[in-house]
């Protein structure tokens, strides 16, 4: 008769099945855009807004429950089997149980990951599916659209009086701000909560995250500990993804549009100090000089703020962080996102291509906007 424990790590290997499953459901994503849609906008819709509003009945987020209590099971799992190895006999086969339950772990996890969200990696994109139609810019054009955030942002931090709301209500903000671009931008409809403050313990600091869509629980998640001038442009991102927008060039792209139509001082110039990050990036890459020299016309006060925010992500480099992106980098190119951490800075073209096509206006705070098109120069 055999003993249990030496069939237990095979009594589990049918959850490998799994992992050719969800390989197959990825590919099947990947080359059939027909399966994909159908997906996004039939079946995710349901899923997430199910999911999203049972698990929005507490402020709590679920998410880092979760993800805490796995991380402190996997780390006893660990010491076990090691002290067990130490201690006790049967070797190969606690090495082998070990092995397979880990093969086992991993495997749901893709599987449910490729069910939950994955898929969506692969549907037209946002700029696709509103007509956005999206194209290179030229450094004329990249320092025009700096010139005029600059001017738009000392607008913006001098009607935003420095005092900083509660999460919560920056939360039903945000959420209020998403709803409404939907009307704009259809894609975008859904009636989902708003995104929840988490910090794992500073971890998410040092590991530079500030927030992330967890598809499990479909909620959206946001650093709580990140300078504030940063939490309503990072919570209106995590919204996008949870509407199904997984690619992140676009998903900055539709928290500057939330931030900038909320109408609320406070989302405006977080939704600026964005664009001005992604958009000064891009131009001193290509004209230094030329950077350096727009954005001397930051005034003192944003400059100051723009330094504080520096200051608070100085602290958290160091191997980590660097482990951090490297994750980030290879999760992105994982999923059909082939700049990886590069894709961020894709945001510069759509902010670019939206305003040369559509007339994309940057408004000032209080909902005035810009009187003239950039100049473009084709």
């Amino acid at each position: 008769m055999k003993n249990n424990s030496e069939t237990f790590s095979f009594k589990r290997l049918w959850v490998l099945i799994l992992l050719p499953i969800a390989f197959i459901i990825i590919w099947q994503a990947k080359t059939n855009p027909e399966f994909c849609e159908t997906y996004s906008k039939n079946i995710y819709p349901i899923l997430s807004g199910s999911l999203n509003y049972l698990f929005s009945m507490t402020e709590i987020s679920i998410a880092q429950i979760i993800l805490t209590v796995i991380a402190a099971l996997l780390v006893f799992y660990t010491l076990t089997t090691i002290l067990g190895l130490i201690f006790a006999g049967g070797r190969f086969k606690r090495i082998l149980t070990y092995i397979v339950n880990i093969v086992c772990i991993f495997s749901m996890i893709v599987f449910f990951f490729s069910v939950t969200c994955g898929i969506n990696y692969y549907r037209p994109s946002f700029a696709e599916t509103e007509g956005i139609e999206v194209t290179g810019a030229t450094t004329k054009e990249l320092s025009e659209l700096l010139s005029e955030i600059v001017l738009r942002i000392n607008e913006a931090e001098e009607n935003f009086d420095g005092k900083y709301r509660s999460f919560s209500e920056n939360a039903e903000i945000a959420a209020e701000s998403i709803a409404k671009l939907s009307e704009k931008y259809p894609s975008l409809s859904g009636e989902y909560g708003g995104p929840k403050p988490v910090s794992f313990f500073g971890f998410m600091s040092m590991s530079r995250i500030t927030g992330f869509f967890f598809p499990f629980t479909y909620e959206a998640n946001v650093n709580e500990t990140i300078p504030k001038i940063s939490i309503p442009s990072t919570m209106c991102h995590e919204l996008a993804h949870l509407r199904g927008n997984m690619r992140e060039d676009e998903a900055n792209f539709i928290a500057f549009l939330s931030c900038m139509q909320s109408g609320d001082p406070e989302f405006i110039y977080s939704g600026l100090m964005l664009a001005y990050s992604h958009t000064a990036s891009a131009l001193n890459k290509y004209d230094p000089e030329l950077c350096r020299q727009i954005i001397d016309g930051l005034s003192d006060d944003v400059k100051k703020d723009i330094s504080e925010k520096n200051k608070y992500w100085a602290k958290y480099e160091g191997p980590v962080a660097e482990i951090s992106d490297s994750v980030n980098d290879l999760y992105l190119k994982a999923n059909d996102q082939k700049d990886g951490v590069k894709s961020y800075g894709r945001m510069v073209d759509l902010l670019i291509s939206e305003f040369r096509n559509n007339g994309l206006e940057i408004p000032k705070a209080e909902e005035e906007t810009v009187e003239e098109d950039i100049e473009t120069n084709e």
